[in-house]
């Protein structure tokens, strides 16, 4: 029997058999899907996380001093992170300190922020947005746009004006009909005009970043703030990634005579970039990608052990059949080929349906949530791979033992 028969043959078995066949392909379609909607989603964050996200975080080419990392990039100890609790928050001393060490900066900026629960204008009110009181240049490091109207000055800076640039979904909100410019919005018992808004960033930050509020910091260190000269980070932009290294190490060196710290003594202060970022996703990237074959692994040996009983049911059926077979000349090889077309297709083909199901729901969950998703071609080529092997391992023995039967008994059976 030629593949191309062996073929033709299962085909007609599946069609007679369609509820069987159904079963069959079902575990494996269900495994399937699993692998490829959690490998879009988790390859969607990886390049979203390599391309954005860092970036969007923390700026390209950009270090933060802070308290205390933001980020957690490996195990720490509980001393450790006690020390690191110790830490007093960088103030404007500090801010002073590292401008002076780097000069030649493309930007240089500092904030500090707040969650609030809401803003106000008239009746209307948009909660959960996050306040940020930043030097002028703080929207130059994160790479933000204003769409309309005018982002924040020098002078606004050093008169402490009540001005604010909003994000989209709080002009939206609170301006539907008409234009935000001049108008003020209220935060607690303070009232700011806008002078700007933002354009929309989008993506797994847009709930961050386009809902939030950026006003001078002296205005924010004035009416909003929890501890006056408070800062949450200082942060230094440079023209390229070989100059950052070195404005860190003269930043840390600034920093370590302003707070007064002895040679040998540990470092009060924390560097961030969007390279440690970067290296923390990876280890969590590398995880899931790890965990999800195991996972899937299960749910497709119990789609094997389903498709062998049903082949093993479907040797029983088709005693007679086999045995006219193999009164006819039929070979051993040839039986064992007729039923290992018929495991196979039906992994094949469950896995075909796992792949569609699995794009479909990837998609979904990218038009329904902030998460992309992306699908490689070498998750389609392994879940193609996988309903071949979890096919041919299901339905060697059915096939071994349909070969082997004895044709007189088999014709005899009934």
């Amino acid at each position: 029997m030629s593949l191309a028969e062996a073929i033709r043959v299962a085909l007609t078995q599946i069609w007679a058999h369609k509820l069987k066949s159904l079963f069959s392909l079902a575990g494996v379609a269900i495994g399937i899907t699993f692998l490829i909607a959690v490998i879009a989603v988790v390859e969607g964050m990886n390049r979203y996380v390599q391309e954005d996200f860092a970036g969007s975080l923390f700026g390209v080419n950009t270090f933060s001093v802070v308290r205390r990392p933001t980020v957690q990039t490996g195990n720490r100890s509980a001393e450790e992170i006690r020390r690191l609790n110790r830490n007093p928050y960088p103030d404007l001393d500090d801010v002073a300190a590292v401008r002076r060490a780097v000069p030649s900066a493309r930007y240089f900026a500092y904030r500090d922020a707040r969650r609030m629960s809401q803003v106000w204008h008239g009746e209307r009110r948009r909660r959960n947005v996050r306040v940020i009181g930043g030097s002028e240049d703080y929207q130059g490091t994160q790479g933000w746009e204003v769409e309309v109207g005018r982002g924040l000055t020098p002078l606004d800076q050093q008169r402490g004006l009540k001005v604010v640039v909003i994000g989209p979904e709080i002009a939206e909100k609170l301006f539907p009909t008409a234009s935000p410019l001049g108008k003020r919005i209220r935060l607690e018992a303070h009232r700011y005009e806008v002078v700007g808004v933002f354009k929309r960033k989008g993506g797994l930050l847009g709930n961050a970043w386009d809902a939030a509020i950026l006003m001078p910091y002296e205005t924010y260190n004035q009416t909003l703030s929890s501890k006056r000269d408070r800062v949450l980070e200082i942060l230094v932009k440079t023209n390229n990634e070989s100059e950052l290294r070195e404005a860190m190490d003269v930043a840390e060196g600034a920093l370590r005579v302003s707070r007064g710290l002895r040679p040998g003594e540990e470092n009060n202060f924390y560097f961030q970039t969007s390279t440690q970022l970067l290296s923390a996703w990876e280890r969590i990237n590398n995880i899931l990608l790890a965990a999800v074959p195991g996972l899937v692994s299960i749910s497709l040996v119990v789609s094997g052990i389903v498709i062998m009983n049903i082949m093993l049911v479907s040797v029983t059926q088709r005693t007679r059949e086999i045995g006219v077979r193999k009164a006819m000349g039929a070979r051993q090889r040839d039986i064992m080929m007729q039923f290992l077309a018929e495991s196979s297709f039906l992994s094949l083909l469950g896995s075909g349906i796992g792949v569609l199901l699995g794009l479909g729901l990837g998609k979904l969950v990218e038009r329904l949530s902030p998460l992309p998703a992306s699908i490689p071609s070498w998750a389609l080529a392994t879940a193609i791979g996988l309903g071949l092997i979890v096919g041919l391992s299901s339905g060697i023995y059915p096939a071994r033992r349909a070969s082997r039967l004895n044709p007189i008994d088999a014709l005899r059976y009934e």
